[in-house]
């Protein structure tokens, strides 16, 4: 009756376990992931939803274990070498990405499971090797610890092998947010990691201009790429993998495809920036994009010619990354103008100060990154 007992503890532990790992590992870590992969795969017919895929993946690999207990009957201290199956299907999904391969699962699952299955059988041979004393019993068991060493090292290897690339679960999680319209969502996407690409500053361009802030906040994210990238373009190295290219023409109010003045010919960003000058259907987010754009290549002669076209060259309206990029300009001998900012003035001329405090290179660029970073300045001179 002890071992009998024991033996249902050490099931239901183990079931538990896994059930949490699975439906967790899959809706919070993975989910935006599949949800690219599946979009990827059924070429946009299909919808991934997080909740339901969580649970049925789970379920199918909670089956999978059932199916090998019922052939075996393993229930004590190498109970939980049955789910292996199922965390090797856990490691296939979330080692799926965008574009497509398959790489070594094709001749590596069936090797992996040949080993699993000698010592599976090896284990139902051999008596166990711990033996619970009258002391240790139900979840204080040594059954039940042994079992559950072994469900935490199937679990690190589900976690090793998975997609787990910071970028692409960046740019998931942010087209995923925006497709719900969210977002605000979008820009929480690894805001203070360092990594990043040329599609995760267009999405996260794009989320800011959907929220009027893009002049104001998009120098607080670490960028990649161009002006021209900032749309998924032709020319561009930014690319969307799930949302829907429709919602961002939407935005700016005219879609490339409509273009007739070109013809056939592909639309690079430039091209289609300007193509809304003359538009009357085209929106004004645009005006951003052309100014943030220049910002982006570091043109500040461009920008400070087209900037007067979209605004009041007053300190109180101006978002924050104009007026910085302003007070640089006008450093410069040759500028149009000389535009006029006491706060932002001295902001720089404390961020200027750092070349004397700080005479080495390498100590001012770590300073002047903890104390400056998501200025324009030190994007300029990074």
């Amino acid at each position: 009756m002890k071992h009998k007992t024991s033996g249902t503890t050490v099931r239901i532990v183990c079931a538990v376990v896994f059930l949490l790992f699975s439906f967790f590992w899959l809706y919070f870590f993975q989910g935006d992931i599949i949800a690219v992969v599946q979009h990827g795969l059924s070429n946009g017919k299909t919808h991934y939803n997080h909740t339901v895929g969580a649970l049925l993946i789970t379920a199918v690999g909670m089956v999978l274990q059932l199916i090998v207990f019922a052939f075996t009957r393993k229930a004590g201290t190498t109970h939980a070498i049955t789910y292996f199956p199922s965390f090797l299907l856990l490691t296939f999904i979330s080692s799926l990405s965008i574009p497509f391969s398959c790489g070594a699962w094709p001749w590596g699952a069936p090797l992996v499971l040949l080993a699993w299955g000698f010592l599976l059988w090896v284990a139902m041979k051999v008596p166990p090797y711990f033996n619970d004393s009258k002391q240790s019993i139900g979840l204080f068991s040594r059954s039940v610890w042994v079992n559950l060493l072994q469900m935490a090292a199937m679990m690190l290897v589900v976690a090793a092998m998975s997609n787990t690339n910071a970028v692409a679960h960046f740019k998931a999680h942010a087209e995923v947010s925006l497709g719900r319209g969210d977002a605000a969502e979008a820009l929480r996407a690894g805001k203070k990691s360092h990594e990043t690409d040329a599609s995760l500053t267009m999405l996260r361009a794009f989320a800011l201009s959907q929220t009027g802030e893009l002049g104001e906040r998009f120098f607080e994210y670490y960028v990649a790429g161009s002006s021209k990238d900032l749309l998924p373009l032709a020319g561009s190295d930014s690319r969307l993998q799930l949302l829907a290219d429709t919602l961002l023409w939407d935005h700016f109010g005219v879609r490339p495809d409509s273009i007739v003045n070109l013809g056939s010919h592909v639309l690079t960003t430039a091209q289609y920036i300007d193509s809304l000058r003359q538009d009357t259907l085209a929106t004004t987010v645009w005006h951003d994009y052309v100014l943030t754009g220049q910002l982006l290549d570091r043109s500040l002669d461009s920008f400070a010619v087209s900037l007067p076209r979209y605004y009041v060259l007053d300190a109180d309206s101006l978002p924050r990354h104009y007026r910085e990029a302003l007070v640089l300009y006008s450093q410069r001998i040759d500028t149009l103008f000389i535009y006029r900012d006491s706060v932002m003035e001295q902001e720089w001329h404390n961020y200027a100060s750092y070349d004397t405090i700080y005479p080495s290179v390498s100590e001012r660029k770590i300073r002047t990154e903890g104390d400056f970073h998501g200025t324009y300045w030190q994007y300029f001179y990074k």
